[in-house]
């Protein structure tokens, strides 16, 4: 499934380029296209918001979730696994052993409700923790994927803006007779609003968007865990806890993946 992420996720950056040169080719010479005015605009106007509308380790843990888009890690094989290994200690009462295999979980969501069957908490206890954890990380996701649709919605505002700064120069240059400076004003005012409308519908939505849908495969295979996790503490065979999570993992990859 990640390799396939990522080949979704290549080919749309290499048809969102082939569209732009497309663009491009079609007005005749990109130097037409380049206005660093307009740029410096857009990008400023979108810089400021996100400085005034986040903290900074919001900017940083969004901007780090860009790796994570294609480097997902949504396979759940190797957890599921050391799920079944703990299992089948506590299923044959080998307390000391299965207490020293939740330790070495890889997957810190898994290793916290194995540790907790073990130490022979409660369901309802464990239920309300691995739960809460669940909701925290949606809420943490949930603000990486709701940065960049805010850029998305402010970017084609300063598009506008830098439209409105080159029609004042425009207007101004044309009172003045000064005809030869009108084409500069001109191609900020135009430029600015190209600028912003691809920075929010090719840059900034498609990225939220691509944030969204890991949140949801994400949450899905957590709470494939942490059915795995009650069915260990219920006291339910190996066998069995397999069958369960193979079950809810076709339904989670149908739900989430359209039958991935």
């Amino acid at each position: 499934m990640t390799s396939r992420l990522i080949g979704t996720t290549l080919v749309g950056v290499v048809a969102t380029v082939a569209l732009l040169w497309f663009v491009v080719a079609s007005g005749g010479n990109w130097r037409f296209y380049v206005n660093p005015e307009g740029l410096v605009i857009v990008l400023g106007g979108v810089v400021c918001v996100a400085l005034l509308a986040f903290r900074g380790d919001e900017i940083r843990a969004a901007l780090g979730a860009l790796v994570g888009i294609v480097r997902d890690r949504d396979s759940i094989h190797t957890d599921v696994a050391e799920l079944l290994e703990v299992a089948r200690h506590l299923h044959e009462k080998r307390i000391q052993a299965a207490d020293e295999r939740a330790q070495r979980v890889g997957h810190p969501f898994l290793r916290l409700g194995l540790q907790m069957v073990v130490d022979g908490q409660p369901l309802e206890d464990l239920l309300q923790v691995m739960n809460w954890r669940i909701q925290k990380q949606m809420e943490l996701e949930a603000g990486q994927s709701r940065f960049f649709r805010t850029l998305a919605t402010f970017s084609p505002a300063f598009g506008l803006l830098g439209t409105l700064a080159g029609m004042v120069g425009m207007l101004k240059h044309l009172g003045e007779g000064d005809i030869g400076l009108i084409g500069g004003s001109m191609a900020v005012a135009m430029l600015a609003t190209l600028y912003g409308l691809i920075l929010a519908n090719l840059v900034f939505k498609p990225i939220a968007i691509k944030l969204e849908q890991r949140t949801g495969r994400r949450v899905a295979l957590l709470n494939v865990l942490l059915e795995g996790v009650v069915l260990t503490h219920l006291g339910r065979s190996p066998t069995l806890i397999q069958d369960s999570l193979d079950h809810y993992l076709r339904d989670a990859r149908e739900e989430d993946w359209g039958g991935a």
